[in-house]
């Protein structure tokens, strides 16, 4: 047999040798050099050929995986922990766990050309693998243009060493795994979520009417009714599984699964709902896999306690410990930048500081779009709406030339109180963006199901309860000192003692300890994009692919 023309061989010997003499390095370092290897589902390895060049060299081409020409007893562990990838949200194909399971046992045993292509392929697999787990597949800016994080090293020619003398190789891996709880939880949700998907009966609903109401016959409540229970939804241990009226503990079932699905609890069971219950698995699915990725950008220890923004949430958690513990959290529903027009950017930034009673200053497009057309054609609209012509640092008059003059010299600002757009507080992390969170006189938004309305900032429920959040390291600042800061009209700057490192992030699902899993729409389509990045394989794209926001600072 003659050795192929990749092996160049022993022209140190002047002959070429039959191929079960070659030695597996010389074929192993053309093949890493090649940075390519055929039997992969994804050949091009570029993207670790640096790393398992480095690993080799130290060991002399020597293999890693093999005792003699059998996989050894840690190469057979790491394939079955890539054959559970998708325990973790990760595609085990990805990582050739079929194609390198059947090495493990061969129909004979290999030649050195075969040995090198298995040694390689499991050492891509484990290295694409553990930089998965580690950072994730595609970089965050890859995703989001503005979402710029701190990167740690990883010791990849280390770990791979660890693991090829461990046959447990899941402690090792679990070590570079975001250590926060919701990433674990969600894990496990996924592990459940798979295991329901196989059942096909679960989702096997009677036909419904368009529009199924509370109090309506259905024929199909005991096959609803053991969805929800399925789901967790359904909690009423008392239910007669005959009844065939949609009503009662059911109705309240069916509320519990609209809200964790991000829609409006109202009972009813329309299109929307509907499709949902019939598929509640597959894309509920990917979008946990989507939301495991993200949690892998994060980074692995802060330096303070942080807030982080979920934007299809619409939630705020401002944290009093580093590992992001939940019993220690104070929450609230956020309003954020309006979908596909002024979207509120991903993004990670440090608050600063506060201010109490805080002006307005209207950002010039707004001023000169939606103010000053206003103004120009009603005399009193400025003054109705407590907005102050500007010219360097004097206030002008309201008249006509001063207000042709918006934009061009002049600007707006709108003075302190309960009717300023910004609200009795606001909290300022100095940005590119011009993106802060504050206040708001619209309360009513926050009833919405869906809060995405503003022009880009950030908009809390609870104010004056993050505020007191905020200034709990300076006890002179007390309850009644911070509601009458908020109320004197007049701005008042406190300066935090320390910075508070900020997350505004983009996360479609959450799992909770209570076993509870919700799911948010994807409002500006980042899951989108992520999705279709991740569908084009190694090597992923580490380059922004996505750069466009659109915010004019304002509420």
């Amino acid at each position: 047999m003659v050795v192929p023309r990749l092996l160049l061989p022993a022209l140190l010997l002047g002959t070429v040798l039959p191929s079960h003499q070659v030695p597996v390095s010389l074929p192993l370092q053309q093949l890493v050099d090649s940075a390519r290897l055929p039997e992969l589902r994804w050949p091009d390895f570029s993207d670790v050929q640096a790393d398992l060049t480095l690993v080799y060299q130290k060991r002399d081409w020597k293999p890693l995986w093999f005792t003699g020409d059998t996989l050894s007893g840690p190469a057979r562990a790491m394939i079955q922990v890539l054959n559970e990838a998708g325990n973790r949200g990760l595609d085990s194909t990805d990582y050739d766990a079929p194609w390198l399971s059947a090495q493990v046992h061969p129909a004979s045993p290999p030649d050195s050309l075969q040995l090198a292509r298995v040694e390689l392929g499991l050492s891509v697999a484990t290295a694409r693998f553990a930089r998965a787990l580690r950072f994730g597949r595609v970089s965050p800016e890859a995703v989001h243009g503005t979402l710029h994080l701190p990167r740690d090293t990883l010791d990849l020619g280390g770990l791979l060493d660890s693991l090829a003398a461990s046959r447990e190789p899941n402690g090792l891996l679990r070590a570079l795994e975001p250590p926060f709880i919701h990433y674990w939880l969600l894990m496990a949700s996924l592990v459940r979520y798979r295991k329901l998907a196989r059942d096909s009966t679960i989702t096997a609903l009677p036909p419904m009417p368009r529009h199924l109401r509370p109090g309506e016959p259905y024929a199909g409540v005991p096959e609803l009714r053991r969805l929800l229970r399925v789901l967790g939804d359904d909690r009423d241990t008392v239910s007669d599984p005959s009844d065939s009226v949609y009503s009662g503990g059911l109705v309240d079932a069916l509320r519990r699964f609209q809200m964790r699905q991000g829609f409006t609890p109202d009972g009813i069971i329309g299109d929307s709902t509907r499709d949902r219950l019939e598929h509640p698995f597959d894309q509920r699915i990917r979008q946990m896999e989507l939301t495991l990725e993200r949690w892998r950008w994060m980074p692995r220890h802060f330096s303070a306690p942080p807030i982080i923004v979920n934007i299809p949430a619409f939630r705020l958690y401002a944290f009093s410990s580093t590992d992001l513990d939940a019993k220690t959290v104070l929450a609230m529903n956020v309003v954020v930048g309006t979908a596909y027009k002024t979207e509120t950017p991903v993004f990670a930034d440090q608050l600063e500081y506060l201010v109490f009673a805080p002006y307005w200053d209207v950002t010039p497009t707004i001023a000169a779009r939606e103010i000053k057309p206003d103004a120009l054609k009603d005399p009193e609209f400025l003054a109705r709406n407590r907005y102050e012509l500007v010219q360097g640092e004097e206030v002008v008059p309201p008249w006509y030339e001063n207000i042709e003059l918006i934009g061009q010299g002049v600007r707006v600002r709108q003075e302190p109180g309960e009717h300023n757009a910004l609200g009795l507080v606001k909290f300022i992390m100095p940005n590119d963006f011009q993106v802060y969170l504050h206040d708001t006189p619209a309360k009513s938004v926050f009833d919405r199901t869906r809060r995405d309305a503003s022009h880009g900032c950030i908009r809390v429920g609870n104010p004056f309860g993050l505020a007191k959040f905020l200034l709990r390291d300076q006890p002179d600042w007390t309850d009644d000192r911070i509601r009458a800061a908020m109320h004197a009209g007049e701005p008042t700057t406190v300066r935090f003692r320390a910075p508070v490192p900020v997350y505004i992030i983009y996360g479609t699902v959450l799992a909770t300890e209570t076993g509870e899993v919700f799911f948010y729409p994807d409002i500006y389509g980042h899951d989108r994009t992520l999705d279709r990045l991740l569908r084009r394989g190694y090597p992923y794209p580490r380059v922004v692919a996505r750069t466009t926001t659109r915010v004019t600072a304002s509420p």
